[in-house]
């Protein structure tokens, strides 16, 4: 079972790791939560989603993972933007399923990091700015319809809770096949070794929830400069045809006034 830092660092070895529902999690992580990020430096930690999930609903990994636990644990069979984080998530190295955390992290008690106070910068802040230019060859909702999709692009970070923030591209009716929104949008990342980007691109609806067509979530860090083709992935997370065509720009906080777009050659990768 869990238990403090001091009596675990007296009972227990670097190979005993101990499970949380998440409701204990948030309890610990709330209460202390540098003797919990502490723990995660030398042994491992489980978070699982609680059972009153009978439908088999996924926790937000974002908490979890801001404090240093090594395993979250997902329901698989529920496609929704909880596994598309973290499908995004474990893109980085590779994709072999192991990455390493940011320095203040691993050294949490030197640096005292706390995620719900971002007082102090222990990482670069950057300036994000993403032009969503246009899409081309996106899905319809389902297999069965026939609606052509009316798309819009929704962008969001997801990290530390000071850089949680969405926007959204306005609609373009009846055009999946090459929607053009030319629309640019700026996001200050605070802690960017900590932050998801999660591009979705959603069929408006009017009388019922929209409907996520495609997606793509990786890293702040793993994100390039320049003219980039998004390779979409289906809401099982196959691969598709589906591109978002972008326009990246990405400065230190401290340059923010300077204006100077790098436009660099036009590539089409898979970042």
């Amino acid at each position: 079972p869990y238990q403090e830092n001091d009596y675990t660092k007296e009972n227990y070895t670097p190979f005993h790791s101990s499970s949380l529902a998440e409701k204990n999690f948030l309890k610990y992580a709330q209460r202390d939560p540098l003797d919990l990020i502490v723990q995660t430096t030398w042994r491992i930690l489980r978070v699982y989603p609680d059972g009153l999930r009978q439908d088999s609903s996924n926790l937000d990994p974002i908490n979890p993972w801001n404090f240093g636990v090594q395993m979250v644990a997902l329901n698989y069979q529920t496609d929704d933007d909880m596994m598309a984080l973290y499908y995004g998530k474990f893109r980085d190295n590779g994709c072999c399923g192991y990455i390493l955390k940011p320095d203040y992290l691993i050294k949490a008690h030197k640096t005292k990091f706390n995620p719900w106070n971002s007082s102090i910068n222990f990482d670069q802040p950057q300036i994000l700015t993403i032009t969503i230019i246009s899409g081309q060859f996106l899905p319809r909702s389902s297999i069965k319809t026939k609606d052509i999709p009316d798309p819009y692009v929704r962008i969001s970070t997801h990290g530390l809770p000071c850089d949680q923030q969405t926007q959204k591209t306005q609609v373009v009716d009846n055009n999946g096949f090459d929607p053009i929104w030319n629309e640019t949008f700026q996001f200050r990342i605070r802690f960017p070794q900590m932050c998801l980007m999660y591009f979705s691109v959603l069929d408006y609806d009017t009388l019922s929830d929209d409907d996520r067509i495609a997606y793509f979530s990786a890293p702040v860090t793993m994100i390039q400069e320049g003219y980039r083709h998004i390779y979409l992935r289906a809401n099982n997370n196959d691969e598709t045809h589906s591109t978002l065509f972008v326009h990246v720009d990405i400065r230190n906080d401290g340059n923010a006034n300077n204006n100077n777009v790098n436009v660099q050659n036009i590539i089409r990768i898979q970042f």
